[in-house]
């Protein structure tokens, strides 16, 4: 075991695992810039979409109440729809050794991070989702009821995430022993989430909108609850396959970074979709 925890192994991991942090999010934000056109159009509503953001346009008094509840809700439903099948996904492939469960790891992070993060903050500040609970005319009791839930979204996911965590290691490792959890759970984890941050920051700026403004924020704070949950992680014995190997998901990396430029070069300027 110890002749895998190397530094070029380490690496491997790290930038298997930020590719899938990266591509997991622009398929989320994507999703839901999507969900956007479709809903707007049932309107008959302009709407014009770039790599960051959108904008409908209308004048403040077309909008009504079914078309806010509609457009403003359909994207979170959809995202969290997302993180179930792909927590579902998760599992049916945990007995294999590939490491494409890392994607569908990150991917249930992020709707989790998106939709419970907009119930939480969204409905604080009246962004997002915030919209449709501000156009339901709710009480200030309702409204912190639906804050306090988000809330407590986040913090299951990110207990139950360390234990996922550990569970993912079979990609790479025969076992996972609490001598290793720093080398695995940095690489896997920490490190991705600081470089994909990076990242997307930087793919999004200046446009940084609600959540990505937000979004790193609160899964940087669910980053600490991570790392001190696996530090009472149990050692865990995988099975043995001939196919486990430390090995870069190069085709994954060359997609997301294939992703990122093109999305960015095409959406540089604002697509009006009417």
């Amino acid at each position: 075991m110890n002749e895998l925890l190397t530094r070029k192994n380490f690496w491997i991991i790290t930038f298997n695992s930020t590719a899938s942090f990266v591509l997991a999010y622009i398929i989320i934000f994507y999703v839901n810039q999507l969900s956007f056109v479709l809903t707007g159009g049932m309107y008959d509503y302009p709407v014009s979409i770039d790599y960051a953001s959108y904008f409908f346009h209308i004048e403040p008094y077309e909008w009504t109440h079914d078309s806010v509840i509609l457009i403003f809700s359909a994207g979170y439903i959809i995202t969290l729809l997302i993180g179930l099948l792909s927590l579902l996904a998760f599992f049916y492939l945990l007995a294999d050794a590939m490491p494409i469960k890392t994607l569908f790891f990150w991917l249930f992070m992020h709707a989790s991070i998106y939709f419970f993060g907009g119930l939480m903050v969204g409905n604080l500040l009246t962004e997002g989702i915030g919209h449709v609970f501000n156009w339901m005319y709710l009480t200030d009791t309702v409204k912190m009821i639906i804050s306090l839930t988000g809330f407590f979204g986040l913090l299951l996911t990110a207990i139950s995430s360390s234990r996922l965590a550990s569970l993912m290691a079979n990609s790479y490792f025969e076992k996972y022993s609490e001598k290793m959890g720093p080398f695995y759970i940095t690489g896997q984890v920490l490190l991705p989430y600081f470089f994909g941050s990076l990242l997307l920051y930087f793919y999004y700026f200046p446009k940084n909108m609600f959540h990505e403004k937000y979004g790193w924020i609160i899964m940087g704070v669910m980053m600490v609850i991570f790392f001190i949950r696996t530090q009472f992680q149990q050692d865990l014995l995988f099975e043995e396959d001939d196919n486990r190997s430390i090995r870069p998901m190069t085709a994954l990396i060359v997609v997301t970074l294939i992703i990122l430029a093109v999305s960015r070069a095409v959406l540089f300027r604002p697509i009006l979709i009417n």
